[in-house]
Parts: structure tokens; sequence; C-alpha cells
């Protein structure tokens, strides 16, 4: 039950990022799903004030995503210009959205994403900079980060055209995800990977899903 909680998890985060710019984003769309989960929620120690503000703002980001969404369905034409506004959408939910948090829990949640993202958050120019990449190394992951989208669009399209199921579909984007995470880290050095690890903080924890009652676990245990 827990391991099918982790391939939904994975599945939302990355669905999302599908047809995000061919460029470095440093807007992932990992906020979005992460900013609405409890355990998150709990772990950055948000007020019912920051809670009620962030509702507001996912329920808007969503229905304007679906819109967006909706449209570029109809041509390529169009799925490109949605592309762009998907881009422009999540950068300002990000902002909005980080404005509503204190310094220290903008600083924490970057920890989470680089839990949840593993290496694919090393697209980002800032965790880029910040871990000192060569242009040798960024040329590296912006090559991997293709061929991510490129077999994560397939397995979009083959969900698409009924070829395979839902739990499928998350089993084989959660699987691609972690086979770029590891190729993606193993661009670092290790002294770079030392730095990510002191980075990523504390690991979060999350509930076990069949026990309500049971004490929290990491998530990333296992992986």
């Amino acid at each position: 039950m827990k391991h099918a909680f982790l391939l939904l998890l994975s599945a939302l985060l990355l669905t999302a990022p599908i047809l995000s710019a061919k460029n470095p984003s440093d807007s992932p769309a990992s906020v979005p799903v992460l900013l609405g989960l409890e355990p998150v929620r709990v772990d950055l120690k948000l007020s019912s004030l920051q809670c009620a503000l962030l509702n507001s703002l996912r329920a808007d980001y969503k229905m304007q995503a679906r819109q967006i969404t909706a449209i570029g369905m109809a041509n390529r034409d169009a799925a490109l210009r949605a592309n762009w506004d998907l881009q422009d959408l999540r950068k300002q939910f990000n902002q909005r959205a980080l404005n509503v948090l204190n310094p220290s829990q903008q600083d924490r949640l970057r920890q989470i994403e680089r839990q949840m993202l593993g290496g694919s958050l090393l697209t980002s120019i800032a965790e880029q900079k910040l871990l000192g990449l060569t242009p040798q190394q960024q040329l590296s992951l912006a090559i991997l980060e293709k061929n991510d989208q490129s077999h994560a669009a397939a397995i979009m399209t083959q969900f698409n055209n009924g070829k395979i199921s839902s739990f499928r579909k998350n089993i084989n984007l959660h699987s691609n995800q972690q086979k770029t995470s590891r190729k993606m880290l193993a661009v670092l050095t290790p002294r770079q990977k030392e730095h990510w690890l002191v980075l990523s903080g504390q690991k979060l924890g999350f509930p076990e899903i069949h026990d309500p009652n049971a004490t929290t676990r990491s998530l990333f245990e296992g992986y």
C-alpha cells in the first residue's frame, strides 16, 4: 500500500513537468503538489492562515492549468503555446506561494524538493550555481533531461492511446525518473555529492498509509 502511494506521488510530481521548457527551470511543477501534502505542511509548521492562502492559490492554479491543458490538446501549435503558458502560470504560482512562506520555510521546502526530485532538480540553474557545476556538467545534465522528457512523453503517449493502464503509466514514469535521477547525480563529483546531501537536510517523514496511528517514517527509506 505504501509502495503504491509512493508511485502515485511520483506520478503527480513527474507528469506536470513533461511539458516543461527545454531550458533549466527554477520553477518546478513539484511546488503545487508538495504544498498540498499534509506531511509537508506539518514539517513546514504552516499556520492556519498560511494553509488557507495556499489552498486558495492551489485551487486557482489547478483551474487555470486545466484550461490551458485543454486548449493545448487541439493541435501541435496549440500544444507549444500551452507549454509556454503553463511555464508562465507555474512561475506566477510559485512566486505567490513562496511569498506566503517565511524565509526558513522556503529553505526547508527547497530541501524537501531535493529529497523528492533527487538528481532531477539538478537541471535548475540555481542548483547548478550552488554546486558550482562546470559547463561540461551542465551540458551532460541537459542531454539527460532531454532523454528523460522524450521517454516520459513516450510513456504518456502509450497511456493516452490506451496501450497501458494508469497504474502501469505511474510505474513506468517512476522508473524513468529514478533512472534519470541516478544518472544526473552521477554527473556530480564526490565533493559536490557530499554538498548535495547536506543541502537536502533532514529527511521528510510520512506516516504508514495502512495504519493511521503509525509513527512517522521517512518517505525515502529504501530508495
